[in-house]
């Protein structure tokens, strides 16, 4: 049994106001992952906050949004799942390896991604780079959401399990 997800940010905790509510969740995104640092593999996980959209920053909005990668980020519509399990983010970077907790790496073209999937319903992506002034390796929080749909979940799962086998 695992105990250590947070609860879910509910849109009906602030009567249903999307502003009041967006604000809640851009808080806490903030308070876990911006303000607050945390590591993965004793290395600083970072967020993209440029450019910035309504204030808030990239990193942010692409947590809590969906969209074709060919879309435009302003174009991106934000998603209530993505939203209410914001502050998962934190908390499944600061578990890993529990064992509800799936890890396997990826390359998208030249980068290096670090996955962690929990419970085969919510995927973390951490991109691995570089520091080029200091040298020094960091994450980049690239994105965060629900994994819902059996076609994504059957990928991701042949994915974890192709990489499991070769490591």
């Amino acid at each position: 049994m695992c105990n250590w997800p947070p609860d879910l940010l509910l849109m009906e905790d602030y009567d249903g106001i999307w502003d009041n509510y967006l604000q809640a969740v851009y808080d806490r995104f903030c308070r876990d992952v911006v303000d607050n640092p945390v590591y993965f593999q004793n290395k600083r996980v970072s967020v993209r906050r440029h450019p910035a959209t309504n204030g808030k920053g990239f990193g942010f909005w692409h947590c809590i949004s969906e969209g074709t990668p060919t879309r435009l980020e302003n174009d991106r519509v934000p998603d209530s799942e993505r939203c209410q399990h914001i502050g998962w983010i934190r908390a499944i970077i600061e578990n890993h390896p529990d064992s509800n907790i799936q890890y396997w790496q990826n390359r998208r073209g030249r980068e290096l991604n670090h996955l962690l999937w929990f419970r085969r319903e919510y995927l973390v992506v951490l991109a691995e780079r570089r520091n080029r002034s200091q040298g020094e390796t960091y994450f980049l929080l690239k994105t965060a959401y629900m994994t819902t749909r059996r076609h994504r979940v059957r990928k991701l799962q042949q994915e974890c399990d192709q990489w499991n086998d070769n490591s």
